[in-house]
C-alpha cells in the first residue's frame, strides 16, 4: 500500500465529505456552473476534416471520460481500472498512455476500442508522462522511485531507467524530443536528460518545490511551476538562467501553451483559477475563475479553447480563450486528474466505443446512439448498449437491483436490460425490504455510490 505522504504530496486520494480546498464558492457561482453544465456549447473552430476529442482520467473511479469538443459533452467512458493519473496521447491519436500511481504501471489504451492494450511495469508510484514527438517512446516520472522510466511504444516494454532525483513529478520534452526535463519536488531541481543516451546531462536548481514543467513551442524557454513559491519560473534553456518569476496563485500545478506559444496557462489548485501569461511580455494578463481544485489544463489544436480538469468539483471547465471566460462546465468522473486533447482525422470516423452513450435523463429514450428501438435490430442494439452501462446486484441467485453506471442511479424493473432485474423496484425504501435482503440492499446502495467498485460487483 502506498505511503499516504506520497498521496498527500501529489494531492490525490479521496476528500472526506467532498471537502473543498481553498475559498468556498458563493451560491450564485455554483448555480452558474450548474446552468453551464446544461447549456449546449457552440462547436469550437476545428478542422472540418476531423474532430477534437478530450480525454480525462478519473483517479478515484478508474475511468477515462471522452469529451467531444464540438458536442460539448461526454460521449464515451473507458473503464481502465486501477487509479489513472496523468495522461498523454500518441501523435496519431490512437493510443493513450496513462500512469497508474497505485499499481506502478503505464497503461496503454486503444482509443478505438477503449480497451487496455498493454500494462507496462515502470517505477514506483509513476505520475507524470510524456510521449516523444515521433511516438516511439514514452517517458514516465516515477515519484516513488526517484527516476525516469523509458518505454518502447512499439513493443510496449520498459527499455531503460535513469535516476533523476528524490521525488520526480512531471516530465517535459523539447519540441525535437532530444531533451527531457524532469521536475523533482523534494530536491528543488529539474534534471536535464539526454533522451538518446538516457542519461542526465545537467541539473537546474530552482527551489520552491518544482512541480509541472513545459518547454515553449519554440524550444527556447522552460516554464516550471513552484508549489511553495506560488509562482512560475521562466528559464532560458540556452543559458540555464532564470529570466522571470511570475506570481500565479497558491499551489500552481501544470503549465500549457497555446499552439503559437503566445500564451501560457497555469491553474491554481488553491484559488480555483487559471492564470493567463503573455509569453512575450512575461506577465499575467488575465485570471479566470474555474471549478474547484483545477489540476491540469489542455489547449485545443487551434488554440480556441482551454479544458481544465477540476479534481474537487469533478468537472471540466471549458474556457473560450478569445474572451478568457468559462463557457461550459462538463461533469466527468470522480477526481479528474489528467486531461489531454487529440485531433482525430475524418478517416477515423465515429469509431465504435466500448461504452456507447446511454439513453439516460435528457436524452430521447427511443434511441441509443441514433438507433431506433422500434425495430428488431434496434431493440438488440438498445439492449446491448444498456447492458454495457448496467451493474447488477444479486441476492439468493436473483437480480436484486441494478445501477446505471453512466448516470449513477438505481434502475427500476422496466429500465433494466432484458433479464437484468426481477422482483420489487430497486428504488423501494429500505424499510420495505425483508430483513434477509438487507445486505443485498446495502450492496446495491454502495454500488449506486460507486458503480465501478469491484467490492460491490456481483
Amino acid at each position: 500500500m502506498l505511503c499516504e505522504r506520497m498521496k498527500n504530496a501529489l494531492g490525490i486520494g479521496r476528500f472526506p465529505a467532498r471537502a473543498r480546498r481553498g475559498r468556498r464558492r458563493p451560491w450564485t457561482y455554483r448555480v452558474l456552473v450548474a446552468l453551464l453544465a446544461m447549456t449546449p456549447t457552440a462547436p469550437a473552430s476545428a478542422d472540418p476534416g476531423g474532430r477534437n476529442l478530450v480525454y480525462v482520467t478519473n483517479y478515484a473511479d478508474g475511468t477515462i471520460s471522452v469529451i467531444d469538443d464540438a458536442a460539448g459533452r461526454v460521449v464515451r467512458t473507458f473503464r481502465v481500472g486501477g487509479s489513472p493519473g496523468r495522461i498523454a496521447v500518441g501523435p496519431d491519436g490512437r493510443r493513450l498512455y496513462v500512469t497508474d500511481f497505485v499499481s506502478g504501471r503505464l497503461s496503454v489504451i486503444d482509443t478505438v476500442t477503449g480497451a487496455v492494450a498493454a500494462a507496462v511495469p515502470v517505477g514506483k508510484a509513476p505520475f507524470g508522462v510524456a510521449v516523444s514527438p515521433d511516438g516511439r517512446r514514452a517517458y514516465v516520472a516515477d515519484f516513488g522511485g526517484g527516476g525516469l522510466s523509458v518505454v518502447d511504444t512499439a513493443a510496449d516494454t520498459l527499455t531503460g531507467t535513469v535516476d533523476t532525483g528524490v521525488t520526480p513529478v512531471e516530465v517535459a520534452l523539447s519540441p525535437d524530443g532530444r531533451r527531457a526535463y524532469v521536475t523533482d519536488f523534494e530536491s528543488g531541481t529539474v534534471a536535464v536528460v539526454d533522451t538518446a543516451a538516457v542519461a542526465v546531462v545537467g541539473t537546474l536548481s530552482v527551489g520552491g518545490g518544482p512541480w509541472g514543467a513545459r518547454v515553449s513551442p519554440d524550444g527556447r524557454r522552460l516554464y516550471v511551476t513552484e508549489l511553495q513559491q506560488s509562482a512560475v519560473r521562466v528559464i532560458d534553456i540556452a543559458t540555464g538562467k532564470t529570466i522571470a518569476e511570475l506570481d500565479v496563485g497558491k499551489s500552481p500545478r501544470v503549465v500549457r501553451f497555446s499552439p503559437d506559444g503566445a500564451r501560457a496557462y497555469v491553474g491554481s489548485a488553491y484559488f480555483n483559477t487559471v492564470s493567463v501569461i503573455d509569453t512575450a511580455a512575461l506577465k499575467v494578463v488575465a485570471v479566470i475563475e474555474v471549478g474547484d481544485g483545477p489540476r491540469v489544463v489542455a489547449v485545443t489544436p487551434d488554440g480556441s479553447r482551454l479544458y481544465v480538469a477540476n479534481q474537487v468539483s469533478d468537472t471540466v471547465s471549458v474556457v473560450d480563450t478569445a474572451t478568457n471566460t468559462v463557457v461550459a462546465a462538463i461533469p466527468v468522473g470522480d477526481q479528474p486528474l489528467g486531461v489531454v486533447i487529440a485531433h482525430r482525422p475524418a478517416a477515423a470516423g465515429d469509431v465504435p466505443g466500448a461504452r456507447p452513450a446511454h439513453s439516460g435523463p435528457g436524452r430521447n429514450p427511443g434511441t441509443v446512439a441514433g438507433r431506433n428501438r422500434g425495430t428488431a435490430t434496434g431493440r438488440e442494439q438498445h439492449a446491448a448498449a444498456t447492458a454495457a452501462h448496467v451493474r447488477t446486484v444479486r441476492h439468493d441467485g436473483h437480480a436484486f437491483c441494478a445501477v446505471d453506471v453512466s448516470s449513477r442511479r438505481l434502475l427500476r424493473h422496466r429500465d433494466a436490460p432484458p433479464g437484468g432485474l426481477h422482483g420489487r423496484r430497486a428504488t423501494a425504501s429500505r424499510s420495505s425490504i425483508r430483513p434477509s435482503a438487507q445486505s443485498a440492499h446495502s450492496r446495491c446502495m454502495a454500488l449506486k455510490r460507486n458503480p465501478h467498485s469491484r467490492a460491490s460487483r456481483p
